[in-house]
């Protein structure tokens, strides 16, 4: 054994001696050496343009090295222009024995189709040999000291080829290695790539070389960033025991986009520093983030072993709006495409799998502390939460305080726990158990079920809420309403591949909704979706959504608009597309309903829309005081839609029908009927081409006061001032009759002696036309005392004209003579010289009954003035005629 090793010993030596003989006599050839151990042991061929020695230093000048591998269509890898290694002590000495210095060194790496890289030769593939467990176990083995003096190797360019032919470069400067003690040594690298420069500088110091550790001072620069990180390196496999601190000073994101080759989006300033230990866990202790003005503290443990994490993370105040990048104009616009895009469609029924193993190796748990979060618009103070991402996964969270900033919305003491275990490691169709519940002072919500997170069928939970005030989720929903006693909600929700199902039930207080409803989407474009269902309302009670009284005065009442020549009846397309992508068939049915003006104790509708045909056949609502009949047909199939619309009531009260509420008008017996029919693409089309009858005649009403709370303006008032029979206030009308009829077509609608209102003391009778296309009307009212038989001829000089727009009515003067053509000299003089339309007044002024006797559409006449109207007796001769005045009679007012 000891002769072997004597041998080997002195065969070693004597290879030494003949190569540094060789390099100091003839050292050109080393170059045939060279590149014929490369070729044996490698694979690879080796050339060398030149190769010089000198002495005094022993140091060797090697210019023109190429090395190619010949298996490789392009067999280029390194090319080195100059090249000089130094020996400044002998190479067996304790001491740094070499120094090398290098210009222009081009490396080549490239990979094949199948991946293969051109460095790795066949005799290399065949020799590789992957050390054992042992020998990785044992770790490196540390120098005592740097072997070296100075390393300095200028202009470097590195090439890379991908298997898909995509190419790139880096380009180093410089590259610098220096010992500075034993021990110690100074690198630093300059590396440009795309167009950014990094200079990285790092000091090491060989620590523990029998014990692999070694201790480092990196420092990483960028005009945009700057990487620090000091520590002690434990150099095993898993580095256990090492120690070491990180620092990052993000400035800017743009390097971090051009070095990636990608358009990253604004990025916050941002500050890192951390201290990291490993035991063989990983530890990171001290952590403090700076985002722009926010800061994040807290520590993380990684377990080695099972790669569990556990985090804490504290923050004072953390503002996240502040660092999500503002959303540009056309991303706003693509995002409103996007969810305006027909839902009406079915989703594919090739629904992707989602792959849950990831969870079985999935162990995160994070507990949060934030005093202040801003997210989104909303505010939360006093969050903490706890998040466990495994399986299943798991969030808690509770806030002291949620404010919606716009709104100043405000959630106080809120709750909730959430939880979602998938079904199977690969899911389709019903793809996690879920479960959450919330609570915020006195409100309460749970839902569970199982959902499809990305598709329809397979989804059905149930969710139930709870709120023992209902005051308390009007405030939640900004809402002004009352309290309306405990609030409880009670929703299945069910989906299939080709349906929704939503079936529940409310109450409130006494109130009560219930729902059950089915939605089949539509297979395609071409198709039509259908809705089936019921909903129920019963004893419900719209008085808590009036305000409260003191609200309503102490908040200032809004002023009076000015009237303007705005229209009043829209002129934009109505959405009869809707109609056409659904059809229904709908039950709907109200019972005990009190909406603030009237009572509807019973009514059932059944509303069905097929093919764009919109019907509601004749349905009875049944009110407190009378009973109404509508039947509705809409036709929005056609290219102008048709509307056919039937609309009759009766009652013996119409004071419980909503005249007291709305007017301060009590009892009153009578029908209303209205019958119309129109076509249009729009609101104003629709009132212009309206064919319609209106009859109304309703005896036995009771006014409070002057009965002007039915006068909604300053012209209608003005009118009232002169009809005398009212100008004297009063604290109660009877009103015998009010009769209204009115009919026309293509929007135009006239009244021959069609309006009426009677008292025991007066009638104010009226005549005059409708256009609703123009948005126009003009109408004579006039007052006639019933004295005697009925007539008091000279009242009727009292007629006051009303016209104008919808939006400004007002009193009109006689347009063009039409009030004053055509009467009889007799009529002129006792009308005060008013023409045919007041003839028409005092006709109906004669007549002794009443104008709501007969048929609803009856309009009592006589056919002829009386003779005294006719031919009049001459007034006194002696009294100047140009100055008498037309004679008038003081009209009774009543009581």
């Amino acid at each position: 054994m000891i002769k072997k090793f004597l041998l080997g010993l002195g065969l070693i030596i004597g290879i030494i001696i003949l190569v540094i003989s060789i390099a100091l006599i003839q050292p050109h050839l080393l170059r045939g050496l060279i590149g014929t151990g490369a070729q044996r042991f490698a694979g690879l061929d080796i050339e060398i343009s030149d190769i010089q020695s000198h002495l005094n230093p022993l140091r060797f000048e090697i210019s023109g090295l190429q090395i190619n591998n010949p298996e490789w269509p392009q067999p280029e890898l390194l090319a080195l222009g100059d090249i000089t290694i130094a020996l400044t002590e002998s190479p067996f000495s304790h001491k740094a024995f070499w120094e090398l210095s290098a210009k222009k060194l081009v490396i080549n790496v490239a990979q094949n189709e199948a991946g293969e890289l051109n460095w790795i030769s066949s005799k290399l593939k065949s020799a590789e040999e992957m050390p054992s467990p042992e020998e990785v176990d044992k770790g490196p083995m540390l120098p005592g000291d740097f072997n070296f003096n100075r390393i300095a190797i200028n202009e470097v360019t590195l090439n890379w080829r991908d298997k898909k032919d995509n190419e790139s470069q880096i380009y180093l400067p410089e590259l610098r290695a220096e010992r500075i003690e034993a021990g110690n040594g100074d690198f630093y690298i300059g590396l440009d790539y795309l167009e950014q420069h990094i200079e990285l500088h790092s000091a090491i110091t060989l620590f523990d070389p029998q014990q692999g550790i070694l201790a480092y001072d990196l420092s990483l620069h960028h005009k945009d960033v700057d990487i620090k990180s000091k520590g002690k390196l434990y150099l095993s496999p898993n580095l256990a025991g090492s120690t070491l601190s990180l620092n990052l000073d993000l400035r800017s994101a743009d390097a971090l986009g051009k070095l990636a080759n990608t358009e990253l989006p604004e990025l916050p300033i941002t500050k890192l520093s951390t201290n990291i230990a490993i035991t063989p866990n990983y530890e990171l202790s001290d952590i403090v983030l700076e985002l722009n003005d926010s800061k994040i503290k807290g520590d993380i443990k990684i377990d080695a072993e099972t790669s569990a994490v556990k985090a804490t993370l504290r923050s004072a105040n953390l503002d996240i709006d502040s660092l999500l990048p503002a959303k540009s104009e056309s991303e706003t616009d693509d995002t409103s495409k996007a969810t305006g895009a027909s839902s009406t469609i079915k989703e594919s029924k090739d629904e992707d799998a989602i792959d849950w193993a990831w969870l079985n190796d999935t162990d995160v748990q994070v507990n949060l502390d934030i005093k202040k979060l801003s997210l989104m618009g909303w505010e939360l103070n006093g969050l903490k939460s706890d998040i466990a991402v495994k399986n299943p996964i798991k969030l808690t969270l509770s806030a002291t305080q949620i404010v919606e900033l716009a709104s100043k919305r405000e959630i106080t003491d809120f709750s909730t726990d959430i939880s979602l275990e998938p079904l199977a490691e690969s899911t389709s169709g019903s793809d996690a158990k879920v479960s959450i519940t919330a609570k915020q002072q006195g409100i309460s919500a749970d839902a569970s079920g199982t959902v499809n997170l990305n598709g329809i069928a397979g989804t059905e939970f149930d969710l139930k809420a709870d709120a023992e005030k209902s005051l308390g989720v009007w405030k939640l929903a900004l809402l002004p309403w009352q309290e309306a006693g405990p609030l409880a909600i009670n929703v299945a929700i069910k989906t299939t591949a080709d349906s929704y199902a939503v079936k529940g039930s409310s109450r409130l207080g006494e109130q009560s909704t219930d729902l059950d409803l089915n939605f089949t989407p539509a297979n395609t474009p071409d198709d039509i979706s259908n809705l089936k269902g019921t909903l129920s309302l019963r004893k419900i009670d719209l008085a808590f959504l009036n305000q409260p009284a003191d609200a309503s005065k102490t908040e200032e009442k809004p002023k009076p608009t000015k009237s303007s020549k705005k229209k009043l009846i829209s002129d934009d397309p109505i959405a009869f597309d809707s109609l056409k992508s659904v059809n229904a068939e709908l039950q709907i049915q109200l019972e005990d309903i009190d909406t603030g003006y009237n009572r509807i104790s019973k009514a059932k509708f059944k509303p069905t829309v097929k093919n764009g045909l919109l019907k509601l056949k004749d349905t009875t609502v049944n009110f407190d005081g009378g009973e109404a009949k509508i039947a509705l047909t809409l036709d929005a199939a056609k290219a102008i839609p048709e509307l056919d619309i039937k609309f009759s009531v009766d009652a013996d009260n119409y004071g419980k029908l909503g005249l007291d509420k709305a007017a301060g008008i009590n009892q009153g017996t009578g029908r209303i009927r209205f019958d119309a029919d129109s076509k249009g693409l729009s609101p104003h089309q629709f009132a212009a081409n309206m064919n319609a009858t209106l009859d109304i005649k309703i005896t036995d009403l009771v006014a409070q006061g002057n009965a002007l709370n039915l006068i909604g303006s300053d012209v209608l008032s003005e009118t009232i001032d002169k009809l005398n029979p009212f100008s004297e206030k009063k604290t109660r009308t009877d009103i015998e009759c009010v009769a209204v009829h009115f009919k026309g077509s293509e929007g135009k609608f006239v009244s021959k002696d069609g309006i009426a209102l009677e008292t025991e003391q007066t009638k104010i009778i009226g005549t005059g036309n409708i256009d609703i296309g123009k948005e126009e009307f003009l109408l004579g009212v006039s007052p006639i005392a019933r004295t005697g038989v009925g007539i008091n001829v000279g009242a009727a000089a009292s007629l006051v004209r009303l016209g104008g727009s919808f939006s400004k009515p007002k009193i009109v003067a006689d347009p063009a003579g039409m009030f004053t053509s055509g009467l009889s000299t007799g009529a002129a003089i006792y009308t005060g010289g008013l023409s045919l339309l007041a003839q028409g007044l005092l006709k109906r002024a004669i007549y002794a009954g009443s104008a709501c006797d007969g048929d609803i559409d009856e309009i009592p006449t006589v056919e002829e003035l009386p003779e005294e109207i006719l031919n009049p007796v001459a007034p006194d001769a002696q009294t100047p005629q140009q100055n008498t005045p037309a004679p008038t009679t003081q009209i009774p007012t009543g009581d």
